[in-house]
């Protein structure tokens, strides 16, 4: 009888994990971001790399007081290959800015998701994060990149 209790058992231990594994958790994930850049006219202007950020010019993104600048927020994987996320995949892009009477960002533009418009609304400091969200939750928060806006 113990026997069959033992077989009994490895059967549906084997049977159990064959069931869990399938199944999975119903929530894919694409790869996980490194890092990203923001990229303005074809040129990389900041990039965050791990937990570093670094500029291109200075020691911050440079947005002329009452104009946009595109940027196009690119984000890339460990191997440094760039990912693009999709809509379609259920992703999204979200950002916090530490001081809207400084900084103004709209978005998205044409329909573009991972397109935004920096706006300067006032000359002075401020910073923003970027945040990959998938369905409800984020798989990726940047740090702060710092922003200026210049007369």
């Amino acid at each position: 009888m113990t026997a069959f209790n033992n077989s009994l058992l490895a059967i549906l231990f084997v049977f159990t994990s064959i069931l869990l594994s399938a199944c999975g958790s119903g929530h894919d994930h694409g790869p996980t971001p490194n890092g990203l850049e923001l990229v303005v006219n074809g040129e990389v202007v900041a990039i965050q790399e791990g937990t570093t950020i670094s500029y291109t010019h200075g020691n911050s993104v440079s947005v002329p007081h009452g104009e946009a600048l595109e940027v196009r927020v690119q984000f890339f994987l460990e191997d440094g290959e760039r990912y693009n996320y999709t809509t379609d995949d259920g992703y999204s892009l979200r950002f916090n800015i530490s001081n809207t009477d400084v900084l103004q960002v709209t978005h998205p533009i044409n329909n573009d998701e991972w397109l935004i418009h920096m706006r300067g609304n006032a000359t002075g400091s401020s910073t923003i994060n970027f945040e990959l969200w998938h369905v409800d939750h984020s798989d990726f928060d940047s740090r702060n990149f710092n922003v200026t806006v210049t007369e």
